[in-house]
């Protein structure tokens, strides 16, 4: 029998000359009994997988040790309800390898430990992924969180990743289950082909956090559609009465950074949520060319009750607010938001992007814009929202590429004009300033069909008040 074969139960059964002896920080002392550690180098079987599995079995805490790696994973290995996987060393796969997590679950990066081509596979309420440097365009995602039955999972956290050269990072399958309190915060993601974290068809999901996050290089060049964005979220199917039910809802996204890729952030049918502390720098077309998705920081669409607060952009497209479409008809247009300190300073960039484009409109329905800078961008305004506010905002645009501020409110003649507020309607304008690079007023307004208009501080005139 050699050294490396002994298991902690044959250690002890040993004698009891060796229970005297001190514990060492060795393989023996670490090959532990259930509930307890247990190094996966010292459980031999004919593969890792088949390692994996007995380590499982045997106890509560299986540790990949620095300097070991586990290669040829190409299968799923399942961790039993409430045990953990520790990775100081590298565990490789062919990209069909996976560690299906269940309840209680938790798999931790230690000392720099590593997955290369390997999916974690979230199954489970009380899990936990933490520490871990992730890599590889062999699965469609590092961290997948699906499943096609009905149940809730709560309490999911996924914290301290470094992800990069890979497709997508963290993948959400919602639609058949529910997701409960999930935090993702404090990663690290860069060089992508898919997205950072996309939260795909989570109708059900509540309470979702995803903060604290640095993106950079997410770049598409693989033809795959709708790839390349920063973070992602989207419900099902755009309705014009914007039924809960169908809606991605109930989250916070703060505190990111993001850098050179064509999205940073991007929001579909959703409802009830928060986007601040965002800052973004060189967010432009050049990035997922193919992918077919707008550029812009922020991309929201078909859209109600949400905010946008503190959205910091430097030589960027800015931000893009608009209707669901499918298959041509325009649904579900954005209503009921807010956007608050709000700066896009494109000056040392050498062409032009868009600034801030915003369409919104329906009946009991308002918009709230303050506190805005922009400089070498535009603001356009699209329709006709019951309520629409503007306070203080200062909009620079160069005169040889348009208005800096429009504002195109009749859209009675367009398929659109649906969505427009008819009765009640007000338009409120405190300290507006919109000028070209001399100085001189930049604005270009259709009509002004509001019922009540207040005015105060504003460089320039607006259009007789249709009767």
């Amino acid at each position: 029998m050699s050294d490396k074969s002994l298991s902690r139960r044959t250690f002890l059964a040993a004698g009891s000359l060796l229970a005297t002896l001190p514990v060492l920080p060795t393989p023996f002392a670490r090959a532990q009994e259930p509930g307890l550690r247990i190094d996966i180098d010292t459980v031999k079987s004919s593969d890792w997988v088949a390692s994996f599995r007995k380590a499982f079995n045997e106890a509560q805490t299986v540790v990949v040790p620095a300097g070991i790696v586990c290669d040829e994973i190409n299968t799923a290995i399942t961790i039993p309800p409430g045990k953990s996987l520790y990775i100081q060393g590298e565990i490789r796969g062919n990209g069909k390898g996976r560690f299906i997590l269940q309840d209680g679950c938790e798999v931790r990066g230690e000392k720099g430990g590593k997955l290369t081509n390997i999916t974690l596979d979230v199954r489970g309420s009380d899990c936990v992924i933490k520490g871990l440097t992730m890599s590889g365009f062999g699965p469609v995602a590092q961290i997948f969180i699906g499943g096609k039955d009905k149940q809730t999972w709560r309490n999911l956290t996924i914290t301290e990743l470094t992800v990069t050269h890979a497709n997508y990072a963290i993948l959400r399958q919602g639609f058949h289950n529910q997701v409960v309190d999930a935090q993702v915060t404090h990663c690290k993601f860069s060089d992508l082909q898919g997205d950072s974290i996309e939260w795909n068809v989570a109708i059900n999901d509540r309470n979702i956090l995803i903060s604290d996050h640095v993106i950079e290089r997410i770049n598409c060049t693989n033809g795959k559609i709708n790839w390349g964005i920063g973070i992602g979220l989207a419900g099902s199917t755009y309705d014009n009465k914007y039924p809960e039910d169908q809606a991605v809802k109930n989250f916070v996204v703060a505190n990111i950074t993001g850098s050179d890729c064509r999205q940073l952030i991007h929001v579909e049918n959703g409802k009830h949520f928060i986007i601040r502390n965002i800052t973004s720098r060189n967010v432009t077309p050049e990035y997922s060319k193919k992918a077919g998705i707008d550029n812009a920081t922020v991309a929201i669409y078909g859209c109600d009750n949400f905010v946008l607060d503190n959205i910091k952009m430097s030589n960027s497209a800015g931000i893009l607010i608009g209707y669901g479409v499918v298959k041509g008809k325009y649904l579900s247009i954005p209503q009921n938001f807010r956007l608050n300190n709000i700066t896009l300073n494109n000056s040392q960039l050498g062409y032009s992007l868009r600034g801030i484009q915003i369409s919104s409109g329906n009946a009991i329905s308002f918009v709230a814009l303050t506190n805005m800078e922009l400089s070498h961008a535009s603001l356009e305004l699209h329709n006709q929202p019951q309520h629409l506010f503007l306070r203080n905002i200062n909009v620079m645009q160069k005169s040889t590429i348009g208005p800096a501020l429009t504002m195109h409110f009749d859209l009675r003649k367009d398929v659109r004009g649906i969505f427009m507020a008819k009765k009640e309607t007000l338009l409120s304008l405190v300290n507006i300033h919109a000028v070209n690079e001399n100085g001189d007023n930049s604005v270009t307004i259709d009509k002004i069909n509001q019922q009540i208009v207040n005015v105060e501080a504003i460089n320039f005139s607006l259009p007789q008040q249709e009767k």
